[in-house]
């Protein structure tokens, strides 16, 4: 007989039980907390059981009366959006038959909390499709991973480029130190490189997270959170913040210094995360697409491996009328085709033509 059960994050024992941070760093309750004190969206984790096994889906609840177009008919409607890397996930047992069930259950429960619409990022190699609507599946991008069970020996020569392998070894000829953040005072350092990124990038508003977004990593998800730096000359010009789990340690957020781009700290922090994965028995190291197909950033990014993987997102309306009431309202607001919008649901998007590829590739990978 099928169960449903929902965990919150005042039940981290329960959460924990179902789905620990080792098994999947985004889908944690520490995680979750993180993202529900600073951001704002109510975090919950839906199990779906029968007997032996276990699909467990985290996801956060995202108000709509908030929005512009959200004052007339939002005040008690809200969507969902998934944690990065995650998705329904199989936790235990044959599946199969929970599967089959779980989109008819999880709508149920979605229409009766008033939730519009769905969103999910989806783990390439971990989420359970079979638990969801195949046509509200979407291929969005290749994504770039390094295989980190290859030997070292095999990584430096089949998997970094020439060029790769010139930059990581620029930057250990200029003495570019790479290290561990091991206090706030490294954190402030490393948000101040991040915000002068933001600034120069001229990024989406939500890529603004404050100061105690990131100290929150460092000292509540301190097994699972890496903030890896990068100094020259007594000065830190680079840092990214690593998550990782059992199996994979993800790229997640950073910054480096353009002026001090030539000695290549960039290069030099990932090729210390490949050693550091390695000797901790991780299997990937992934580290996302870019902006656009082939753009700089994805070059960049392959020149550490020529390994990619398939990134689905999914997309769900489960109140049709109040989806189709929204989107009239979002294009009456800025007079634009709410299905001509590749952001979804397009009526949080703020349209701005110079953006429109940026604000789709935020809706399908970026930070929740």
């Amino acid at each position: 007989m099928l169960k449903e059960v929902i965990y919150a994050t005042d039940d981290p024992a329960g959460w924990r039980s179902v789905l620990p941070s080792q098994e999947s760093v985004f889908g944690s309750v520490e995680f979750a907390r993180i993202v529900e004190t600073h951001l704002g969206q109510q975090a919950r984790l839906y199990v779906l059981q029968d007997q032996g096994s276990q699909i467990a889906y985290p996801f956060f609840f995202r108000p709509i009366r908030s929005l512009p177009v959200g004052n007339e008919i939002g005040d008690r409607l809200s969507d969902t959006v998934s944690p990065e890397f995650t998705g329904p996930l199989a936790r235990s047992g044959t599946v199969d038959a929970v599967a089959v069930e779980f989109p008819a259950r999880f709508s149920a429960l979605a229409a009766g909390e008033g939730v519009v619409s769905e969103f999910i990022h989806l783990h390439p190699w971990k989420a359970h499709t079979g638990a969801l609507l195949g046509d509200c599946l979407q291929f969005s991008r290749d994504i770039i991973y390094v295989d980190l069970t290859w030997p070292e020996e095999r990584l430096w020569h089949d998997s970094f480029t020439y060029a790769c392998r010139k930059n990581i070894k620029r930057s250990q000829r200029e003495n570019v130190r790479v290290f561990e953040a091991q206090t706030m005072g490294d954190i402030r350092e490393f948000y101040r490189l991040y915000i002068q990124t933001m600034n120069e990038r001229n990024a989406l508003k939500h890529y603004y997270f404050s100061l105690d977004y990131f100290a929150a990593f460092f000292e509540q998800l301190r097994d699972h959170a890496r903030f890896v730096l990068a100094e020259y000359r007594d000065q830190l010009v680079g840092g990214t913040l690593y998550l990782h789990d059992e199996d994979d340690i993800y790229s997640y957020l950073g910054g480096a210094d353009y002026a001090f781009q030539h000695v290549r700290p960039t290069n030099a922090i990932i090729y210390d995360t490949i050693l550091w994965g390695k000797q901790r028995g991780k299997k990937r190291l992934v580290l996302g697409g870019g902006y656009a197909p082939d753009d700089g950033i994805f070059r960049f990014k392959a020149s550490f491996s020529p390994e990619r993987a398939q990134f689905f997102i999914y997309k769900r309306v489960h109140l049709p009328a109040a989806y189709a009431e929204l989107c009239r309202s979002w294009s009456s607001l800025f007079g634009q085709d709410s299905q001509s919008s590749a952001y979804f649901p397009p009526y949080r998007s703020v349209p701005d033509p110079s953006r429109e590829a940026r604000d789709a590739d935020a809706a399908e990978g970026g930070p929740p």
